[in-house]
């Protein structure tokens, strides 16, 4: 489904990302891991198109995305989350929920997918009223996914959705979207510090140092490597 070969991204003559290769089969949950500065962030933003890479392509169910704007990769059915919780704090949950289908032509898939939206994520449906500024670090995590899943879109980029969230809140978080992946054929490329709670959810997973991938393979396999874990996975 997405494909990253030979990625090379610099900011002036600082370099984030060296030769990075990456492949996120269709269906599937791959992880970026590693510490910050590693290069995480800034391979998800070359992906949506917010960050030119230097040298090297994006590919998206074979199709290559690598020059096209944002909001072109956004229609192909590739939804990005930020980190920091990003939801427009002065509209309600319902207007953050259908800014993600502002572009959708169909009233009634939209409104499908706001249905499937709060049946996936409770707490944001007895909240549909209230403005986003007054939920919890948990339920604006809630809200930003959820709004990129009213997009339809195939591919989900998740960066760091454990940034500031109770452990209890994470697990929760996390087991929703592998629901997503396993009912619904979601592909997403999960971006994270947290290592242990994103390998126990990933099929496939690659750990960036400096820019550099220092690890690749099935996720349950890294998890068991102990050299590899202590020396960049802090646990």
């Amino acid at each position: 489904m997405l494909e990253v070969v030979d990625l090379t991204v610099a900011y002036g003559p600082v370099m984030a990302l060296h030769g990075v290769s990456l492949t996120v089969a269709d269906s599937s949950i791959t992880t970026v891991l590693g510490a910050n500065g590693a290069g995480k962030t800034t391979l998800v933003r070359t992906i949506s198109g917010l960050v030119r890479p230097r040298s090297g392509s994006v590919r998206l169910d074979g199709r290559d995305i690598t020059r096209l704007a944002p909001e072109e990769i956004a229609r192909l059915g590739v939804a990005h989350v930020p980190q920091g919780q990003a939801v427009l704090a002065e509209l309600t949950v319902d207007e953050n929920l259908r800014l993600g289908g502002l572009w959708r032509r169909d009233p009634n898939g939209q409104r499908r997918a706001l249905a499937e939206a709060y049946e996936l994520f409770p707490p944001l449906a007895s909240r549909r009223h209230l403005a986003a500024f007054s939920l919890s670090g948990g339920e604006r995590q809630m809200l930003t996914i959820g709004r990129a899943l009213v997009a339809r879109s195939q591919v989900l980029l998740l960066d760091e959705p454990s940034l500031g969230l109770a452990r209890l809140v994470l697990v929760q978080i996390m087991a929703r979207i592998k629901t997503l992946v396993l009912e619904r054929g979601l592909t997403v490329l999960l971006i994270e510090q947290n290592a242990k709670s994103a390998l126990s959810v990933a099929d496939q997973a690659m750990v960036l140092h400096l820019g550099k991938v220092v690890a690749q393979g099935a996720a349950h396999q890294l998890l068991t490597e102990e050299g590899l874990r202590h020396a960049y996975l802090g646990f």
